[in-house]
């Protein structure tokens, strides 16, 4: 991951940070966080052309910052079967 910087289109997201002094190689996980939470399409598009889907499943799993529907959504986007255990099984006692 180079130290580039973020396309305008994420000033909107990081309104309380010095926009200009984040970079994906400095903050990867503060940066991912907030566009997961709060991305619209192109952000989210962005981003999973910048980071590693292995990292993003890690940090959706082990994320104290993701809402909760926000962290639910994700692990059945990134499809974490362990995760879809639980959901399977009260599927089939209803």
């Amino acid at each position: 991951m180079e130290n580039k910087e973020l396309p305008g289109i994420l000033r909107k997201y990081f309104w309380d940070c010095n926009f200009e002094e984040l970079s994906m190689k400095q903050y990867p996980v503060f940066i991912s966080e907030r566009i997961l939470n709060f991305g619209d399409v192109h952000s989210l598009r962005w981003l999973f052309g910048e980071i590693d889907r292995t990292f993003l499943t890690d940090l959706v799993s082990k994320s104290r910052n993701l809402n909760k529907k926000t962290k639910n959504y994700w692990k059945l986007m990134l499809h974490q079967p362990e995760d879809l255990t639980s959901l399977n099984s009260y599927r089939q006692s209803i």
